[in-house]
């Protein structure tokens, strides 16, 4: 036999390979756990609400704009930045001063873009993206009061399309 001494149990590597393992996953996962708290989802755009165990769409934003007559054609230009709305109405409706671009994001909130139109003359609208646009989004034109809404899906490339809203 040998007369080796055997330091104290902290100083064994033996322990440590084996529990370096176990702490590092109680720490990132009270860390995962805290980002999870702590972090907001966010909220879809249209109008959802979770009924019992099913989702019901409210389609009344959307039915107002078809009441009203409402469609457009919608336009960006990337190279200049503008942003060019044609706003009809079938009944001869007053259309508001400014509208609300609103450019969703599929999955997160934080990256819509709310966009101000003013009117330039009767019918037509202008206003400028400063964000460049990548993927897949919504577009919903609305005014402030939120009385109706048209939505299209849009796809890129953004600058070589005109997207139709509501019914033509």
């Amino acid at each position: 036999m040998t007369d080796q001494q055997i330091g104290p149990w902290f100083k064994q590597p033996w322990l440590w390979f084996i529990l370096a393992p176990l702490i590092a996953t109680v720490l990132y996962s009270a860390i995962y756990i805290t980002a999870s708290i702590v972090t907001n989802d966010g909220v879809v755009l249209e109008e959802y609400t979770k009924q019992a165990k099913s989702f019901h769409e409210d389609n009344r934003l959307k039915e107002a704009a078809r009441l009203l007559g409402l469609s457009g054609k919608l336009k960006f230009d990337t190279l200049t930045n503008d942003i060019n709305l044609e706003l009809l109405s079938a009944q001869n409706q007053p259309l508001p001063e400014q509208l609300l671009l609103t450019i969703g994001h599929p999955t997160k909130a934080s990256l819509d873009i709310i966009i101000p139109l003013h009117q330039l003359r009767p019918g037509h609208y202008a206003g400028e993206l400063n964000n460049t646009l990548k993927g897949n989004r919504k577009l919903i034109i609305s005014p402030e009061s939120k009385d109706w809404q048209l939505i299209n899906e849009a796809e890129p490339p953004y600058d070589q399309q005109i997207f139709i809203l509501g019914t033509q």
